[in-house]
């Protein structure tokens, strides 16, 4: 394999540094020190030295490109994609899969132990992705002056691909069909045939895994209230071990649809969780409910956590997509609620995105 992964000319402005690297951070770049100085660097593997052109340089941090990596980690693998560190999607391509699910497995643990001052962390092994590749229902691609791909990393540049190796065989070949159109410029978004409407996980098979541990988790019971529930995929799955189900979301669409699936225990309302979730918590009695929380990537509002912790359930099963914003949520809920277990999941192979599931009790 060769060292030199790509390089720019050195300029006075753009030093080449040398960095060992002692970690990868959560949204994928290495992590070493120059004179002390944190140093940010992307498509390394913890333990390696590489050289580094500096691009970015404040008081605190700096950023660089990678040049050469000079000692290779054992677990460096030729990226397969010819558009990898291009476009703004993978980030963990050059590192053989095992190793991606240690960095995320240890990403999640650190951040339960760095933001929610957790000392010893409950994290359970992670669940891998059956499939590394292939593995997206859907993609969004960008048409740009004829171009048709994805945008790089922090620019509305069009990378042109002729594939994307995420995506499931179906989605690429409607990804073919789009550009033998000659699409006009704008967003497309190419997806399986089955129908969906709103949010919906990209990987058909870990969101099955994702179910089957929510319903081991929940149990059963009077209540079950299910914040962000999007088209009802948690509340469908629990409501034979519910006595009523109740699911709350802002999206209509996603309401419209959750309640052509409900049946007679399930009660769907449109609306934002921060006003909706008093009443609805209200409707059981506390020791026999089971909160599920399905946030986007911000997390809990604090009027969420405030509502939670007027009339607290007896468990919630927190599933989410940032460890960062879990973290500070587990710290607001810590006066009453104790974390009893969190497992992640590899819903995004190759990226540096991190699912997880969470489970909380009444201390």
């Amino acid at each position: 394999m060769k060292n030199l992964i790509h390089s720019k000319e050195k300029t006075d402005l753009e030093p080449i540094v040398s960095v060992e690297v002692r970690d990868i951070a959560f949204g994928g770049a290495g992590v070493g020190h120059v004179d002390g100085v944190a140093c940010f660097i992307k498509g390394v593997i913890d333990g390696e030295t590489v050289s580094g052109n500096v691009t970015r340089a404040k008081a605190r941090f700096m950023e660089a490109d990678l040049v050469a990596v000079l000692q290779p980690s054992p677990y460096r693998v030729e990226a397969p994609c010819p558009y990898f560190l291009k476009c703004g999607g993978c980030s963990y391509q050059h590192i053989d899969y095992p190793h991606q699910l240690k960095i995320k497995e240890q990403q999640l643990r650190e951040a339960l132990r760095r933001i929610g001052a957790i000392q010893d962390p409950p994290v359970r092994s992670i669940i891998p992705s059956p499939e590394p590749f292939h593995y997206r229902n859907r993609i969004t691609v960008h048409v740009k002056e004829g171009a048709l791909g994805f945008f790089a990393e922090k620019s509305r540049e069009v990378v042109e691909i002729d594939q994307c190796l995420l995506a499931s065989q179906e989605v690429n070949q409607a990804l073919q069909q789009l550009r033998s159109q000659r699409p006009l410029n704008g967003n497309y978004l190419l997806g399986e045939k089955e129908s969906y409407g709103g949010f919906r996980q990209v990987n058909n098979v870990v969101a099955q895994l994702l179910l089957n541990e929510v319903i081991r988790l929940a149990g059963s019971g009077e209540l079950l209230v299910d914040a962000y529930c999007g088209a009802g995929f948690f509340s469908h799955g629990l409501r034979q071990s519910f006595e009523k189900v109740i699911g709350i979301e802002r999206s209509r669409g996603s309401i419209s649809l959750a309640c052509r699936e409900a049946q007679e225990n399930e009660k769907f309302l449109e609306g934002a969780v921060e006003e909706m979730l008093p009443d609805a918590l209200a409707c059981g009695l506390s020791s026999e409910s089971v909160l599920i929380l399905d946030p986007p990537s911000e997390g809990l509002s604090e009027l969420v956590s405030a509502a939670i912790l007027r009339t607290p359930p007896q468990k919630i099963i927190y599933v989410s997509c940032n460890p960062a914003t879990l973290a500070r949520d587990l710290k607001r809920l810590g006066s009453h609620y104790q974390l009893q277990e969190s497992t992640p999941l590899d819903m995004f192979p190759q990226t540096a995105e991190i699912e997880s599931i969470s489970v909380l009790v009444p201390r």
